[in-house]
């Protein structure tokens, strides 16, 4: 027993979702070289994969693991807060749930499961800490000239049926931005994508000028941005130059952020193995 103790290696993959862009792929990929110049004690092995759309994959990186002699992996869900994602594709991809709606799903998007002896354990997304909170306040004090007379409304687009999840992480971004500035205006609300953007958030700037000189509009996207959205969708020519749109999300400006949030949870989890 000793002996396989002594021999047992850990690999350390994070799990992000993956989109046919390269741009957006990019800054989730580089994380794995800022990971691999992080030591993390008892973890050997530290990758990066994606659950769809691109290169490379969970299988893909489960087959390097095997390679490399890891008998362990702590996948860590690189998502905002808990979705069928998160909950259903990743453990039925890994084996660790067996639901066949779920994988005829994934059979269907072409994503390859993943069969293997390596023993999985799948960790939190990331509003299981503060660091949500944390990197919407960054982006808010980086548009901000005059808080007083400013309001802020922080946009997000989640899972309904995981709705409870995601009223709390706005409540919590709502407190923390009040609590560490002096903005006593904020918004929160769940949008569509796409051609719906514009309609669910120009009553929401429309609401917000009623108190406000300056509205600060904010996402809680990975990669995404509001600017972007509203660019797309004609928003940002016709809200008035006293609306302004981030663009950015969490990705790639709040890396090292990222990176201490996945060495933290890792750790705390190896303290449990």
């Amino acid at each position: 027993m000793v002996s396989i103790h002594l021999n047992a290696k850990t690999a350390l993959v994070v799990i992000a979702h993956g989109a046919p862009s390269p741009q957006w792929n990019r800054p989730v990929l580089d994380l794995e070289k800022q990971l691999n110049s992080v030591d993390i004690p008892g973890i050997c092995y530290k990758r990066v994969a994606l659950m769809e759309f691109s290169q490379p994959n969970i299988s893909s990186v489960v087959k390097d693991c095997e390679k490399q002699g890891i008998d362990t992996v702590f996948a860590l869900p690189l998502f905002i807060a808990p979705s069928s994602h998160s909950e259903d594709d990743i453990p039925n991809i890994l084996g660790l749930k067996y639901d066949p709606t779920v994988r005829q799903a994934l059979a269907e998007e072409n994503a390859e499961l993943v069969k293997s002896n390596i023993r999985f354990v799948v960790g939190p997304v990331l509003m299981s800490s503060d660091i949500i909170e944390k990197t919407m306040m960054e982006r808010v004090k980086e548009m901000s000239k005059d808080e007083k007379n400013e309001g802020v409304l922080i946009l997000a687009h989640g899972d309904p049926d995981r709705i409870g999840f995601w009223n709390s992480l706005l409540k919590r971004t709502n407190d923390f931005i009040k609590q560490n500035s002096k903005i006593d205006y904020v918004d929160t609300e769940l949008i569509g994508m796409g051609q719906n953007f514009a309609n669910d958030v120009i009553p929401l700037i429309d609401k917000a000028k009623k108190s406000k000189k300056r509205i600060l509009v904010q996402g809680i996207y990975l990669m995404s941005s509001v600017g972007e959205m509203a660019k797309y969708t004609g928003l940002s020519k016709n809200a008035g130059e006293n609306v302004v749109f981030s663009n950015y999300g969490i990705l790639p400006e709040s890396s090292q952020q990222i990176i201490d949030w996945i060495v933290e949870t890792t750790q705390n989890w190896m303290k449990t193995k």
